[in-house]
């Protein structure tokens, strides 16, 4: 069947193969970082939000091993978008909400829920922008080369990073946080091109993240 165009044998809605299970999981990891981070455990929930960075990293080539049909390919872009908008567009702000929110002036307050939502809000037209771009790609049969503003899955390490950093000089992750997203946000949406990892360069940025990983154990930032 191509494009899906005969009737659905299926009793449920849906995709459900390996190609995408991936993209699912990180949706888990997200939900499971929320968690952590209303519960007060930020180290674990940038932990999560790193762990769907490398889900949403490696779903692509996943996905590209099976043949499959329009109506997959269709989804396969409609799913990941969605669930990019949960991972790296709400599991910050619940984040920022979780670190932010004690002892906060109401001016400190609406600045950070002016921010938190210019920074879901960028996200989201940011990914619907990139929906629209690579649906017209794939019907040309062509493949991104790069990226246009800086792609959203970037906050599961540049987050993490920055939270290294502030253990390493003992600096309040509060601090900078509200400041980092609104950055953050601008960038999503403005017109520069940024490289689309491959390779090479997508090994050595999970060895990043393990270094980030690596540095939060060992300054401290989770306890065994």
């Amino acid at each position: 069947m191509k494009g899906g165009n005969k009737k659905e044998a299926n009793l449920i809605i849906g995709c459900y193969g390996h190609w995408v299970k991936l993209t699912y999981l990180s949706v888990i990891s997200a939900i499971l970082g929320m968690w952590f981070a209303l519960g007060g455990n930020i180290s674990f929930a940038l932990i999560c939000l790193m762990f769907s960075g490398l889900c949403d990293m490696l779903d692509g080539p996943v996905a590209r091993l099976k043949k499959r049909t329009d109506r997959e390919k269709s989804y396969g872009i409609q799913i990941d978008t969605l669930a990019d908008i949960i991972s790296f567009g709400a599991l910050p702000v619940v984040i920022g909400y979780a670190i932010c929110s004690n002892n906060q002036t109401q001016i400190e307050m609406v600045i950070n829920i002016t921010i938190f939502s210019a920074y879901l809000l960028t996200a989201l037209i940011r990914l619907a922008y990139f929906n629209v771009v690579e649906t017209e790609l794939q019907s040309k049969n062509e493949r991104r080369l790069y990226f246009e503003g800086l792609p959203t899955t970037s906050v599961a390490l540049i987050i993490p990073a920055v939270y290294s950093v502030c253990l390493l000089f003992n600096i309040s992750l509060s601090t900078v946080y509200t400041a980092l997203l609104a950055i953050i946000a601008v960038a999503f949406v403005l017109r520069i091109r940024v490289p689309k990892p491959r390779g090479l360069s997508q090994i050595f940025l999970v060895l990043i993240g393990l270094v980030v990983i690596f540095s939060i154990f060992l300054l401290g930032g989770i306890d065994i």
